[in-house]
């Protein structure tokens, strides 16, 4: 039987209803919504009974402040499989409200939410962001969907380029700041994953510097064969070096392709930003998850749940090895993918060597020519400014992609770790080997 809440009879307050920042609560619902099942704290907080909660919507609990939009792009995602992150206000029977930070999580059947109290400086991020929201849907008269698609172009603003990009990094912060209200270590899993990030955004930078560079140089070959031309027959060679120009840089184009996502979509850095949120994400999940489910199995031990409970201890024991498997993969692939990036910059370096050879033979040539070469000492300087350049930007992206990787390695498991960097390291051995480096 569907039992309804009843309607409230009074105002909203804006008084805070309690709870400890110790304490996590949870609840199940079916595919509409609809309440099945939760913990003590749930039910306490709320405000409600048992009876008024079981069978009724989840948005028994939705406070008036809340966006519409945030809930369409909550839905859709879920919809889609998606495990998702979101703040929300909630109100509980006596008309207070608390804030929470959600992780809802698919299965079969329906979803689990599992709530934490946020307390990081993002939250306050939010409360701007939901109050515009609100604003713009009552005075524009926004559909939930169009109230989605502008909260989706605010995370833009800050910085963001999805709205995954910015529930993963808010969940970071949150158990972070978590675990230093509480008195513990932080959580260095997340918190490496937090770090890598400027360094990501380093290599994306300094990848669009390697792109603009030699997208500029295109056109020197040509410039020095019509600088050749004019000093016939004395600009023989300088055509031959112009030539030989063209060929190798042609294959250092080539080699850029290594920058890109397997696609050629997209930049590869792009793609390692991507999943490494997604790891940040699933990371932060099973953090939480793994502490709600251990608080379950005690609450059974001492009889504080209903009868029943020990099925809600099972889903959320599957919920987190489900957590651990996906975060295991996605950081190993960040991981290979961010040794392909290292290995690609010195594929590259050593062919832009191969290139400044021919361009200090270019200087040699000219100075043979004397005078006659002062048509071509702008394109010489140009090559030079050009060769600093991109040695410089490759040596960053050499030095950034190996901090990732020192981070990734930080924020695996230990055993799943040490047997990447055998596989990387042998890897790398063959490859060297391969190439007379070793």
């Amino acid at each position: 039987m569907n039992i309804q809440a009843p309607a409230p009879d009074f105002a909203l307050k804006t008084e805070e209803a309690p709870f400890d920042i110790s304490e996590l609560f949870f609840s199940r619902t079916d595919e509409r919504g609809v309440i099945e099942a939760g913990n003590a704290v749930f039910q306490r907080v709320s405000g409600y009974e048992w009876s008024a909660l079981i069978g009724a919507p989840h948005k028994v609990v939705r406070h008036s402040d809340m966006p519409k939009g945030l809930f369409h792009i909550l839905w859709a995602r879920l919809k889609a499989g998606l495990p998702t992150g979101a703040y929300i206000k909630n109100r509980a029977a006596d008309g207070r409200y608390y804030w929470v930070y959600a992780i809802v999580t698919p299965i079969e059947g329906g979803y689990v939410s599992v709530r934490l109290k946020p307390t990081s400086p993002v939250l306050q991020t939010v409360f701007e962001e939901y109050a515009e929201a609100v604003r713009a849907e009552a005075e524009e008269g926004l559909s939930a969907e169009q109230s989605a698609a502008r909260m989706c172009e605010r995370v833009g603003g800050l910085g963001f380029a999805t709205y995954d990009a910015f529930s993963s990094y808010a969940i970071a912060n949150e158990i972070l700041s978590r675990d230093r209200a509480l008195g513990r270590e932080e959580d260095q899993r997340i918190k490496s994953l937090k770090l890598l990030l400027p360094a990501l955004k380093e290599i994306e930078s300094e990848q669009k510097k390697l792109f603009h560079a030699f997208e500029a140089i295109r056109g020197i070959p040509s410039n020095m064969r019509i600088v050749a031309s004019r000093l016939e027959p004395a600009g023989g060679p300088i055509s031959a070096i112009s030539q030989n120009y063209r060929l190798m840089s042609n294959e250092v184009t080539e080699q850029l392709s290594a920058f890109s996502a397997d696609d050629g979509s997209r930049n590869l850095s792009d793609t390692i930003l991507e999943r490494v949120y997604r790891a940040m994400f699933i990371v932060a999940a099973a953090r939480v998850q793994r502490e709600v489910g251990e608080n379950a199995h005690k609450a059974i031990q001492t009889g504080d749940e209903r009868d029943g409970f020990e099925y809600e201890s099972e889903v959320l024991e599957t919920i987190l090895e489900d957590y651990m498997s996906q975060s295991t993969e996605t950081l190993a692939s960040v991981y290979q993918d961010i040794a392909r990036l290292m290995q690609s910059s010195k594929d590259l370096k050593q062919l832009v060597t191969g290139l400044d050879s021919i361009r200090v033979l270019c200087r040699v040539e000219a100075g043979r020519l004397g005078s006659n070469s002062v048509a071509l000492t702008p394109v010489i300087d140009q090559l030079d400014r050009f060769h600093v350049d991109i040695d410089r930007t490759l040596e960053r992206i050499v030095e950034h992609a190996a901090e990732v990787k020192r981070l990734v390695e930080k924020a695996m498991p230990r055993s799943v770790s040490r047997t990447m960097y055998a596989v990387h390291g042998n890897m790398t051995s063959r490859g060297q080997r391969a190439n007379g480096l070793t």
